[in-house]
Formats: structure tokens, sequence, C-alpha cells
């Protein structure tokens, strides 16, 4: 089938494009620079915040499936506005590519990749479920929440007919793992950070893991249509202890002495923080939470579509487990 996928530059969509591409035309939706990845992909540059540029792409290829994989990822603090957030990630270009594929095909399957993030940190009761209060803290979180709002009033107005959004825990692979590094590892890689007891636990999510799942979406059989929202994430959530051990033993990250900082410290450094830079002091309590507390998501919606996910730390980060894991692949 045609299968449509933005953000094909980017960590997660050049992954799902090659996986993808060995079943099915793949059609990889770039916005500047062009994937240098195999020749069986068909590649196309386009700016998806023009309406006219995503109906242009749905109207050469008429895809049966949109993996909306494109979006502005979280930037340091007062990098990118409010307002530019809302136009890459929700109200132009999210909501112009569902307009313009479900014009050309009633019938498309529209995948979204959201994020956890749209549940905020403040009062969740652990694990977090698909059910939670979405309270979100950062100016890239509302403008995903936005996106998932604007997919499902489409979905409820007749327009879009297959719906998935999925809410990804913070992704890692061997290669990129800054969702991981910002929690254990202090400026520079100069040494392994314990705050507290480092018994808080995180959800995470191994890219291959979510590439699996997409593919089995896909593949499923007798799917029927609607519209499902998942939390993605590992089968089991990691203590911050567990990912600097990992992280130490894995050769591909630095072995370096581990430093124990008392939350206290943290807490009064965000509120002094806070009350310097008002209009940032949501976020920075939200990275205080995120270091203090433990972020578990509820995965049992995702089990029950009869998917496992085989990949965790050990077999992303532990050379001799990833060999023996690739031989049984």
């Amino acid at each position: 089938m045609n299968i449509l996928i933005t953000g094909a530059n980017g960590f997660i969509g050049k992954a799902l494009c090659i996986r993808l591409a060995s079943d099915n035309k793949v059609i990889g939706v770039y916005h500047r620079k062009k994937p240098d990845t195999p020749t069986n992909i068909v590649w196309e540059q386009a700016d998806l915040t023009d309406y006219n540029s995503a109906g242009a792409i749905r109207e050469k290829y008429s895809p049966a499936v949109v993996v909306h994989c494109a979006g502005l990822a979280h930037q340091k603090i007062g990098a990118v506005d409010f307002s530019t957030y809302m136009r890459a990630n929700s109200e132009a270009a999210t909501e112009n590519l569902a307009r313009a594929a479900s014009k050309g095909n009633p019938a498309v399957y529209f995948i979204f990749l959201s994020s956890v993030s749209v549940y905020g940190e403040d009062n969740l009761n652990m694990p977090v479920s698909e059910d939670s209060k979405c309270q979100p803290s950062s100016d890239y979180a509302f403008s995903k929440l936005d996106a998932e709002r604007r997919l499902l009033a489409l979905f409820d107005a007749g327009i879009i007919g297959d719906l998935s959004i999925l809410r990804l825990a913070p992704v890692y692979d061997r290669d990129w793992s800054f969702n991981l590094d910002r929690r254990v590892l202090a400026p520079l890689n100069m040494a392994y950070i314990r705050f507290g007891s480092g018994l808080q636990r995180m959800s995470a999510l191994a890219r291959p893991n979510l590439v699996d799942f997409i593919h089995f979406l896909l593949h499923r059989s007798a799917a029927t249509p609607g519209v499902d929202i998942l939390n993605v994430c590992d089968a089991e959530a990691y203590e911050f202890n567990k990912v600097v051990q990992v992280f130490k033993n894995s050769g591909s990250r630095p072995n370096r002495h581990i430093v124990s900082v008392p939350l206290p410290i943290v807490w009064l450094a965000t509120r002094i923080a806070g009350s310097l830079s008002p209009d940032k002091r949501g976020w920075l309590y939200s990275c205080y939470d995120k270091l203090a507390s433990s972020l578990v998501f509820d995965n049992e919606k995702l089990l029950k579509t009869g998917f496992r996910p085989v990949h965790s730390l050990e077999t992303i980060f532990d050379p001799q487990i990833t060999q023996i894991s690739q031989k049984n692949d």
C-alpha cells in the first residue's frame, strides 16, 4: 500500500521509512534536507503548513496510510515562541495534512505521533492512563494536545474515518539518548548525577519498539476503522539508577563517577529561577518534577492490541545483548 511518512529525515521518520519500505510503497516527506537513505523510497519536499503543498502530494499519491512524524520538537527555553509551536505542530501542519489526505481518500488511516508530555507533571496518579486529565506545562506539549483535539474533531465530523493517536514516552536509541541523558548526566558528561535516592522511575521508548509497533498497527488482522489513543512505551519503566548502570556498562557512554545531589537543592534552584523568570516558571517547576518524581505511563491498552515490546535499555545499549538480539532477528 501507499504509505506517506512526514518528518522523513527525522530521528523517528527516517527509521520508519526504511522499515516500511521493504513491503510497501513509501513516500517520505521532508522539509529541508533530503535524507540519505535507500533509493526504494519516493522522496517529496514540502512545507506542510501550506495546504496547497499538502494537497499536491495527496493528489499525486493518494496514500492509504499517513504517519505524521513531522513537527517542532522541544527547543531550548525561549528559543521558540508559542505561535511557532502551534503552527508547526497543530493548527497548520497537522490539520492541513489530515484534511488533504482525507479529501483524496476518505478511508485513509491517519497515525499521529503525539507525546506523553500532554499529561503534564502535576497531580498525576501513577501509572498515567490515557483517561488521565491533560495539563500540559510547556508550549510544545500544549501544541501537541491541540493537534490531538483538532484530529478528534475531524474524526467526529466524519472527515477522518480511521485515526490512531500515539502518545510517545521519551524516545531513545543507542546513537541518540538525550531524553535519558538529561536525567542522569551532568553538563559536558562530566559525571553521572543521582538526584535524591535515584529510585525514581521513568517510562521511555526504544525507537525500534516504536517502529515495530507502527508496523504492527498496519498489518494486524481484523482491524476495524475507528479512533484510538495509546500510550506507547517500553514494557517496563526504568529507575534512574538503572539508567546510570546500563550507561556505565555500555561502552558507548562515559564511565564517570556518580555525584549525589539532594532533591531540596534542586527544588530551591528551580524556585529561585522561577521567581526570576515568571513567564518560564511552569516549565522550570516541571523540570524539578521530572527529576524528583516517578513518571510512569500505563501501556495496558498497547499490550491489549497483541503487541509486545521486545527492546529495552539493555538490548539497545549492551553490545553483547544487542548482538544476540540481532542474530535472533
